[in-house]
């Protein structure tokens, strides 16, 4: 599998998915915060708060296990997908945890479905079996990009969290690899 995938969208614009690099800390920490507030006040916990942090954080990440996948136009950073190794199904199975995020003005352009099938093809490469999604029951959009690329509910891991003064239902989505 190549590393650095260009293609074009409908209207002609170029699109380059590559793994994140130190130097992209400060947009990717930019293109999280782009996503809804009850998004960003749970996703800041996982990514860094300031782009040292992050940095420190692309750095020391283990790519032989993870992926973190930025997608750009232009050499700007207008989404990202981290598959990071996870302990799913209550810590009981081994694989990968998936989040897409893509900048508002370029949602929708099928970019989330085309990093989403790069990263499953390359965790198949790795020989996982098993990746999952916890996704906001709010957030329509990643709902249906993954149930489109073949992830299925896991119902008995719904669950609710407090974020801000709402709470909000989360489900957790999964595909098999095998």
């Amino acid at each position: 599998m190549r590393e650095v995938l260009t293609y074009r969208l409908a209207d002609d614009t170029k699109v380059t998915l590559r793994p994140a690099r130190p130097d992209d800390a400060a947009a990717i920490i930019a293109v999280v915060r782009s996503s809804s507030e009850e998004r960003s006040y749970v996703l800041m916990e996982i990514y860094g708060k300031d782009a040292a942090t992050q940095r420190a954080y692309i750095e020391g990440l283990d790519r032989a296990r993870n992926l973190f996948l930025v997608a750009t136009v232009d050499g700007a950073v207008i989404g990202l997908l981290a598959l990071l190794e996870a302990d799913l199904c209550g810590g009981a199975e081994p694989g990968l945890a998936a989040g897409v995020h893509i900048v508002r003005d370029w949602r929708g352009h099928g970019i989330g479905s085309v990093m989403l099938r790069y990263a499953l093809r390359w965790a198949k490469e790795k020989g996982c079996h098993r990746v999952e999604a916890d996704i906001f029951t709010t957030n329509k959009r990643s709902l249906h990009l993954f149930r489109k690329a073949g992830f299925h509910e896991e119902p008995c891991r719904a669950r609710t969290l407090q974020a801000g003064a709402r709470q909000i239902s989360e489900v957790v989505l999964i595909k098999g690899l095998r």
